[in-house]
C-alpha cells in the first residue's frame, strides 16, 4: 500500500496543518490592527517568508483532515459507542471535515489569485433559511463547549502514544480552553445572525478579532491558540491513527 494512498499519511498531515492554522491565526491576531475573516489571515499567509508554502500545506493538510474526518465519522474507525453520545460526535466529525473542505477552498483560492476579502459566513448566512442558521449557530457553541470539557477532562490526551512529551499535557489543556472560547463567541455571531442580521454571522478569525478590545484576554486567547496549534503539530506525530487504503476496492 503507498504511503500517498493511505489515511493515515493524509490525516498526519492534516494534524499538521490544522496546527500550522491555529499557530498562524493567533501569531497574525496578535500582530495585525485587524483579523475580520479567514480570507484576510489567508492572506497575510501569503506575504509571509515563503507563504505560497504554507499555504500549500494548508490546502493539502485541509484536505486530509477533511477525509479523516469523514472517514472516521462514516466507518467509524476510532470506536465510537452506538449511543446518542458516540452518534453526536460522528455527526460533529463530519460537520469538521467539511468545514475543513471549506478551508481548503479558501486556501487555494489565495494561493492561486482569486482571494477576496470575506470567507462566506456572511453569504451563507443570508441565504440559508433561519432555522439551519440558528442550528449551525448552536451547533458552533456545542462544538465549543465540547471543547472546553475535554480540556477539564484531558480527553485530548487519550489517543497520544505513551512516549508523547509530557509538556503537551498543558500546550493541550490550554490551547482547547481557548479554543471553546472562541468557538461559543462564534456560535454567538451565527445564532444573532438567525434573527435576519446576516452580517452578524462571522468565522472563528471575525470572533477572535470581536474580543481584541478585551485587552489581557484577547492577548491569552492568542496564545492559547498557538499552544492548540503547537498541540496539533505534536498530535501529527504521536497520535493513534487507524488505517485505510483510499483507493477504490482495496
Amino acid at each position: 500500500m503507498s504511503k500517498a494512498t493511505q489515511l493515515e499519511t493524509w490525516t498526519r498531515v492534516g494534524f499538521f496543518a490544522r496546527g500550522l492554522i491555529y499557530i498562524l491565526l493567533g501569531y497574525v491576531a496578535l500582530s495585525s490592527a485587524s483579523l475580520e475573516s479567514t480570507s484576510e489571515l489567508f492572506g497575510n499567509v501569503e506575504q509571509m517568508p515563503a507563504g505560497n508554502l504554507l499555504l500549500g500545506i494548508i490546502l493539502l493538510g485541509a484536505i486530509g483532515y477533511g477525509i479523516w474526518k469523514i472517514f472516521d465519522a462514516v466507518k467509524n474507525l476510532e470506536g465510537h459507542d452506538d449511543d446518542a453520545k458516540g452518534k453526536a460526535k460522528r455527526f460533529f466529525y463530519v460537520v469538521g471535515g467539511v468545514g475543513y473542505f471549506v478551508l481548503a477552498y479558501l486556501a487555494a483560492r489565495t494561493l492561486f489569485g482569486s482571494g477576496g476579502s470575506g470567507d462566506g459566513t456572511q453569504e451563507a448566512a443570508a441565504m440559508a433559511p433561519s432555522w439551519l442558521v440558528l442550528a449551525t449557530g448552536a451547533g458552533i457553541a456545542v462544538a465549543g463547549a465540547w471543547q472546553i470539557k475535554k480540556a477539564v477532562t484531558k480527553e485530548y490526551m487519550e489517543r497520544l502514544v505513551d512516549n508523547t512529551p509530557p509538556f503537551i499535557e498543558w500546550f493541550g489543556l490550554l490551547g482547547h480552553l481557548a479554543r471553546g472560547v472562541v468557538f461559543i463567541t462564534c456560535g454567538w455571531f451565527v445564532i444573532q445572525a438567525a434573527g435576519g442580521d446576516s452580517e452578524q454571522a462571522t468565522g472563528l478569525a471575525g470572533a477572535l478579532n470581536s474580543l481584541r478590545d478585551t485587552g489581557t484576554l484577547f492577548t491569552v486567547l492568542c496564545v492559547g491558540l498557538i499552544l492548540f496549534g503547537l498541540f496539533s503539530v505534536v498530535q501529527a506525530r504521536y497520535r493513534t491513527i487507524p488505517n485505510e487504503d483510499l483507493r477504490p476496492n482495496h
